[in-house]
């Protein structure tokens, strides 16, 4: 029987106790529907401020890759424009060099017809022309006299080397003979142009002496106011070259008129050399200098005029 009473009693007591845990639980439950309902608006507002700062830090990562985008890009438009200057600059380089090409050209073709103007006046300058010749016939001593003497035959020559008129014979006293001339020397332009009168010097020759003659007492060769024999080419001498020929010392001493016509110098000279037997001279003159004597290193195979 008592143990009877104390199983009721335990099961009261459990029953109790299940019953106070419901009464707590509903209240509890009843509390928590109070709080969260009574909460439920700032719950709201928490949850929604929550989503909000999301948004806003996903705003502002999103900003921040907006603009670090813009910052690449500025940083593309800042390398765009300094590689566009670059290429400006390159293209005013280029420019530049076309135009310093084009100056070189201009500057090498005017410097090749400066050398061509120059190659020209040079081979100008150079150019020989032949006058005469001269063939030693003889030389020996005069048994009358005991003195030395060369017999020559003097002729002078075209352009062509051939003799213009005949050849004339000389016996001179010595074995060096002398050839005296007049010549006429025109300012370098001239030459170098070729002008027709004042592209070459002119001659004249005078006389011809041996050493051991007075200089007076040699044997005439061109005469006064007639044409060179070496520049006659069948046609009439020139007034210009006549009043040259006619007026010749006084143009000599009359510096300012020699100018005018374009005359560098005119003066007498002499070419002279020591003759043998059987050799052959030659006198030549360039066309900016006065004649020079020379002998010929094969003697014609016919002789002057024969």
């Amino acid at each position: 029987m008592a143990g009877t009473i104390e199983k009721l009693q335990t099961i009261n007591s459990l029953i109790r106790t299940l019953l106070a845990l419901g009464v707590f639980g509903g209240l509890g439950a009843v509390s928590w529907y109070g709080y969260t309902t009574y909460n439920a608006a700032e719950i709201e507002g928490q949850r929604m401020g929550a989503a909000l700062e999301a948004k806003e830090a996903e705003l502002v990562n999103t900003q921040r890759q907006v603009e670090q985008q813009q910052q690449q890009l500025a940083a593309k438009d800042i390398e765009l424009v300094a590689k566009e200057d670059e290429l400006r600059q390159k293209g005013a380089k280029i420019v530049q060099q076309q135009t310093e090409i084009v100056a070189l050209n201009d500057e090498v073709a005017r410097q090749q017809v400066e050398i061509e103007r120059l190659d020209t006046a040079l081979n100008l300058h150079k150019l020989e022309r032949r006058l005469a010749r001269i063939r030693v016939l003889d030389t020996g001593v005069d048994e009358a006299t005991g003195r030395k003497f060369s017999k020559i035959e003097f002729a002078e020559l075209n352009e062509l080397g051939d003799p213009v008129g005949e050849p004339k014979q000389f016996q001179l006293d010595g074995e060096m003979i002398y050839v005296d001339y007049w010549v006429v020397k025109f300012d370098d332009q001239y030459v170098e142009q070729a002008d027709l009168e004042r592209g070459t010097s002119i001659c004249m020759f005078h006389r011809i002496f041996g050493d051991l003659q007075n200089p007076k007492d040699g044997y005439s060769l061109d005469e006064p106011g007639q044409r060179p024999g070496n520049y006659a080419r069948g046609s009439v001498m020139s007034d210009f070259e006549k009043k040259i020929w006619d007026d010749f010392w006084t143009i000599a001493n009359d510096p300012q008129q020699a100018a005018k016509m374009g005359i560098r110098a005119l003066h007498g000279d002499a070419v002279s050399i020591k003759v043998e037997k059987g050799k052959v001279y030659r006198i030549t003159v360039r066309a900016s200098a006065g004649p020079e004597i020379t002998v010929e290193s094969e003697p014609p195979s016919r002789p002057s005029g024969t």
